[in-house]
């Protein structure tokens, strides 16, 4: 594993789209704070955009790179290696220079006009959000063969956390209002590993009231430590289930 994933990083050092993904997140977070008179504004408006953005890049960059090196994962597969290891390997890499990118993109600007928890907070989660989305295009790379088709499908798994879940939330939620329906909301908002990451975000910086109803659920529960950890822990198993479905089509599918 540790071989594939030297290669593969190297791989990814070279790559000219990783280099200006993060010289734009780089731009845009400074572009932000030097607009913004407010440091803290300048990050919530931050926030908006890393929170789209950053998923989106993981996702769909995640599957070019994984249909691009085909070739080179059909030379591994003959190797005598395990498929665990290449698949692993190849995650990890990509993980791994995404975050690089995302930290050096949004941490330093983050950290030189506005450090704290509220900017801490925005930066575990771009990193979070950038593991579960590499898990997720790594799941449809390797089920669907066509690139066009996987593509296409993560930018449909994209459009569905980004917009239509939160939207089937609101309803639901203003549909059944008259019920106790609040032990049910953070389960449901945990389907959505984006609207974690905004979440503890915007209670990181007290904006809980400007999500109205959604906000007092939500800061009842993540407005301290233990519903921060449980949030953490909910991401986590966003990276641990699509990836785990991923190995086990890895090593059932044929090269």
């Amino acid at each position: 594993m540790w071989k594939v994933y030297k290669y593969t990083l190297i791989d990814l050092a070279r790559n000219k789209f990783v280099l200006g993904w993060t010289l734009l997140l780089l731009a845009i977070s400074l572009g932000l704070f030097q607009l913004e008179d407010q440091p803290v504004k300048a990050m919530l408006s931050l926030s908006q955009v890393l929170l789209a953005l950053v998923p989106l890049v993981a996702s769909v960059f995640t599957i070019v790179y994984l249909y691009d090196a085909m070739e080179f994962t059909e030379l591994l597969a003959v190797q005598p290696l395990r498929r665990s290891k290449i698949l692993g390997g190849q995650m990890a890499a990509l993980g791994t220079a995404l975050v690089l990118g995302a930290l050096v993109g949004t941490g330093i600007p983050l950290m030189l006009f506005l450090p704290g928890g509220a900017s801490l907070t925005l930066i575990l989660a771009c990193v979070m959000l950038t593991l579960v989305f590499v898990a997720i295009g790594s799941l449809i790379a390797i089920k669907n063969r066509e690139k066009a088709r996987g593509v296409g499908l993560g930018l449909v798994v994209w459009f569905l956390f980004v917009l239509v879940y939160d939207a089937v939330l609101l309803w639901v939620m203003f549909a059944f209002s008259d019920y106790p329906i609040e032990p049910w909301i953070v389960p449901l908002a945990a389907l959505d590993p984006i609207d974690l990451g905004r979440i503890m975000v915007l209670l990181k910086v007290d904006l809980a009231a400007m999500m109205g109803y959604s906000g007092a659920v939500y800061e009842k529960f993540f407005g301290n430590v233990r519903g921060i950890l449980v949030a953490l822990l909910a991401l986590g198993a966003w990276v641990a289930l699509p990836s785990a479905f991923a190995f086990r089509a890895f090593r059932r599918k044929d090269l």
